[in-house]
């Protein structure tokens, strides 16, 4: 669900960046990026239960 919602946010980045919009386009990626990682290591650090 949360990488459903990361890529239509970067539709609406890219769509207001094609707007002409710059600062605006700016703050938004910079957001994107920011939540970007934090999903990442968010799932990076997850431990892992196996069992062999």
């Amino acid at each position: 669900m949360e990488f459903t919602v990361l890529f239509l946010a970067i539709v609406v980045v890219m769509l207001v960046a094609w707007r002409g919009r710059r600062p605006l386009a700016l703050g938004l990626f910079g957001a994107l990026l920011i939540a970007c990682i934090a999903t990442y290591l968010h799932h990076a650090t997850d431990t892992l239960k196996l069992s062999f």
